[in-house]
């Protein structure tokens, strides 16, 4: 086998098995016949185009779940219950509007309004991106939305990493909170707009009632994270909070938190139930483990904190991953019996 040959059947070793089990001697005849007298090396224009084609056939195999692998449907289905996440995180932005402009109208004597309102709603086009992204996929423009969604993910990731470095920056902590429990639930939903066939088609593999469901938490999560139902149950009105007991304010915020960390563990169990079932559903708990994991540390009132100066950003991902790991690893002990209980031979 010459250098040449070699060096080519490397890069074709990039492409899916079963393409180059059908295509892969044609292809190398065709690449060494329109190679130059001596030539060792193949040429950048070839790799580059052996290299894009391996990323397209996988991509689109991916997309079309030709393989049979349950991890396309996994991606599509973690993905539509992700942007439904952050459309309910969206949703708890708008239910808490009144309380913010009033709290922007209270200081507009010790502030510019042009100072206030990046402070208050800067997050908001943020918000209103992934409405817009969600209706797109809704519609499907998958590959509109996808464009859309790795801009604002990319746009995310470098404002996190700049509020991390410049704390003492100009509103760094606007861009610092979309570096948490966002962040994570952005780059699921990405990533299935991506390398799946997308949330709409996670949406039809779960089916109506899992998809209502699906709604019903991510609104229930909604209202209690929003400041008018923490003020409703506290005071018996929506109006200014009070402020006139302290103990009791204090009581009730702890309550209010409890509350908050075992409803998200409720809904996380009744997640784990509902995609249990299946060799796909399990990865796509698999996969909103990620989220999923800081936002219950996040919210338990016994939570671990940060791992010693561990920036923020490494914090999250470390939680990413080890959530994504533990419940792999949990998915492989289960499905480890039926699989062997599959290739069993059956007894005469």
């Amino acid at each position: 086998m010459s250098a040449l040959e070699h060096r080519y059947r490397r890069l074709l070793a990039c492409y899916p098995a079963g393409h180059r089990a059908e295509h892969g001697e044609e292809m190398l005849d065709v690449l060494l016949s329109a190679a130059r007298p001596g030539q060792t090396r193949p040429s950048l224009g070839d790799a580059a185009d052996l290299l894009r084609g391996a990323l397209n056939i996988r991509l689109r195999r991916a997309a079309g779940d030709a393989t049979g692998s349950p991890w396309p449907g996994a991606l599509a289905v973690a993905g539509f219950i992700s942007m439904v996440m952050l459309l309910a995180d969206g949703l708890r932005f708008v239910l808490n509007i009144p309380d913010t402009a009033w709290a922007v109208a209270h200081r507009l004597d010790t502030a510019t309004l042009w100072g206030l309102l990046p402070v208050y709603f800067g997050t908001m086009p943020f918000w209103l991106a992934w409405t817009g992204i969600a209706f797109l996929a809704w519609r499907g423009a998958r590959r509109h939305a996808a464009s859309a969604a790795c801009t604002l993910t990319a746009a995310q990731v470098v404002l996190g990493i700049w509020a991390e470095n410049f704390v003492e920056a100009p509103y760094a902590f606007v861009a610092a909170s979309l570096a948490g429990i966002p962040l994570p639930l952005a780059l699921v939903a990405t990533a299935s707009l991506v390398a799946s066939p997308g949330p709409r088609h996670g949406a039809r593999l779960l089916g109506r009632s899992r998809v209502a469901g699906v709604a019903v938490m991510a609104g229930l999560l909604a209202a209690l994270s929003s400041e008018p139902l923490f003020k409703l149950l506290l005071q018996g009105d929506v109006g200014k909070l009070q402020l006139t007991d302290p103990d009791r304010f204090y009581n009730f915020a702890l309550m209010w938190g409890r509350l908050q960390f075992g409803t998200a563990l409720v809904i996380a169990v009744l997640l784990c139930a509902a995609l249990s079932r299946s060799s796909q559903g399990r990865r796509a708990f698999a996969l909103l483990a990620m989220p999923g994991v800081p936002l219950l540390t996040q919210l338990a009132v016994f939570h671990v904190g940060s791992f010693g100066e561990l920036p923020i950003l490494a914090h999250l991902l470390v939680a990413c991953l080890a959530g994504f790991a533990v419940t792999m690893l949990c998915v492989r002990l289960v499905e480890l019996p039926l699989k062997n209980r599959a290739s069993r031979p059956d007894k005469a």
